[in-house]
């Protein structure tokens, strides 16, 4: 009876303990100045991810050893380290705790406070997860931040395929999360419609009794896999990390494409080197909120970073290769997605198309070829052949523009907006687990504060960047980008409002915290 009573004051000065850190985070966290580039005097050495961080057994994936001076902020490294000590110390979960509440909305009340809501607005139920019989995985598959999961099914029709998600470690209790939907195409309403969910569970069908549960494993699958695989690995670690260890190895402070780069990847080795431990070492964010142990998760990272194509950042190319886009039914998604790619490409194009006047003369430039090939050998899988003579104006606008999608578009997708769609667990839960329960106080408290800190502000890519530009052409080219933006909102705001869509106004110059 004593351990009873003490328990629940337990779990409040602990709750107390660690909201209070990510209040902290969040009012401290202020757009950084990006400062005009200077050259470096040490390069950056890719490395693997144990030899920073020893407590993340993973070799294969590739870190920067050093970060970069004008980045560090001493006081900040003391405030993560500090809270990662605390981790083992005085952690943020608490076992034996009860479910939160069977009341999705006094289950957010209690999770995200008063305090929060100071700085940050509560999250919105999307409309595709409302009602009984939802949440609509056919409108999810072509809406929001799952659409990029959707391809052509071998057998016919369309899917999403997270069957690897079988292949590493659980908590004991919960669902594998390896899961095939099969979508069929429903040519009046030109809609996808989910027909088929192949999971741990067995296949089921939607008049089956376990169809509700099969939906929740799925959910719980692309969930899961968008915040661990498509956010952190991928746009943080396989991705924009080696833009800006290229970036700054090869391109100089005078270098035209150093200019055009340098708000998208300024911050990114300190963001990194500071959130990685936070994020990935035991007892972090990811192996205490979601299914996996801190050996399955990791040995999932290990995994996918070997997956990775840069071609997911170039949306119209990643939606071809998926075979999506032939016309059959509504892509909402894409077509927001490819409109801001548009943007951007037409930005690098016009400002590459500046500086250099035929494809031999961008051969030419040894600096820019150094930073390419480095591009190819640190990414997993490569640039797609973009060095050497293959290299052309064309190539080289679009390759940057994916290189700037990434960090900015795919960042926010991934990353900021989930949270309208990951802290409704009574609809997409976190953890599925075997006995019906709902997410322990302790979990379901970690993914607010996770998530609230995700949206921290930073930089605003419609921000005015033209001090950037080496002379008056490349400033009125940063000033052309700026307006190209802001006639995309407007032209958006006179659309209907969706949760899904991606709005210029949303996005962030970089993905640094």
């Amino acid at each position: 009876m004593a351990a009873s009573t003490c328990r629940p004051t337990s779990w409040t000065l602990r709750k107390s303990f660690w909201n209070r850190i990510a209040l902290f985070k969040f009012r401290g966290n202020k757009p950084v100045a990006i400062p005009i580039p200077s050259d470096n005097t040490r390069p950056i050495e890719a490395v693997p991810l144990v030899s920073q961080f020893p407590g993340i057994p993973i070799a294969n994936i590739l870190v920067g050893d050093s970060v970069p001076e004008d980045e560090a902020s001493k006081p900040t490294q003391v405030f993560y380290a500090f809270q990662v000590k605390m981790y083992s110390s005085y952690s943020p979960m608490q076992s034996g705790l009860p479910s939160i509440d069977q009341d999705p909305k006094k289950a957010l009340d209690e999770a995200f406070t008063a305090r929060h809501r100071k700085h940050f607005s509560v999250p919105t139920l999307p409309t595709e997860y409302a009602g009984e019989t939802e949440p609509d995985l056919g409108f999810l598959a072509v809406a929001g931040p799952y659409s990029g999961y959707l391809e052509k099914a071998p057998r016919g029709g369309y899917q999403w395929d997270l069957q690897d998600l079988s292949n590493y470690e659980y908590y004991e209790g919960l669902y594998p999360l390896g899961v095939t939907v099969r979508f069929g195409v429903d040519e009046r309403s030109r809609t996808l419609q989910a027909e088929e969910i192949t999971s741990t569970l067995g296949v089921h069908t939607p008049t089956d009794p376990q169809w509700g549960l099969a939906k929740k494993i799925a959910l719980c699958a692309v969930s899961t896999h968008v915040s661990l695989v498509r956010h952190f690995n991928w746009v943080h670690l396989a991705s924009g990390a080696h833009l800006a260890i290229a970036t700054r190895n090869h391109l100089t402070q005078n270098h035209p494409l150093c200019r055009l780069l340098w708000s998208h990847i300024f911050g990114s080795q300190f963001s990194n080197s500071i959130v990685t431990n936070g994020q990935m070492a035991k007892g972090g964010d990811f192996d205490s909120i979601f299914s996996f142990t801190h050996e399955g998760m990791c040995k999932l990272f290990s995994r996918t970073y070997e997956a990775f194509k840069i071609i997911v950042n170039d949306p119209l190319r990643d939606a071809d290769k998926r075979g999506i886009t032939g016309g059959e039914f509504d892509t909402p998604s894409l077509n927001n997605l490819k409109d801001l790619f548009d943007v951007i490409h037409s930005h690098t194009t016009r400002y590459i198309d500046l500086y250099y006047n035929s494809d031999e003369e961008i051969r030419q430039d040894e600096p820019l070829q150094n930073f390419l090939t480095q591009l190819d050998t640190l990414i997993p899988n490569g640039i797609e052949g973009v060095v050497g003579n293959t290299v052309t104006l064309a190539k080289v606008s679009r390759l940057i523009a994916s290189c700037i999608y990434l960090g900015t578009v795919q960042h926010d997708l991934l990353g900021t907006s989930m949270w309208n769609y990951q802290m409704w667990v009574h609809k997409q839960p976190v953890r599925v687990y075997k006995d019906g329960r709902r997410e322990p106080l302790d979990v379901y408290q970690r993914l607010v504060n996770a998530n609230f800190n995700l949206n921290v502000s930073r930089r605003k890519l419609m921000d005015d960047f033209s001090y950037l530009g080496l002379d008056q052409k490349g400033r009125d080219a940063f000033t052309a980008f700026k307006e190209d933006l802001m006639a995309l909102q407007a032209k958006m705001e006179g659309e209907k409002f969706a949760f899904w869509k991606i709005y210029p106004r949303m996005l962030e110059a970089n993905m640094n915290a």
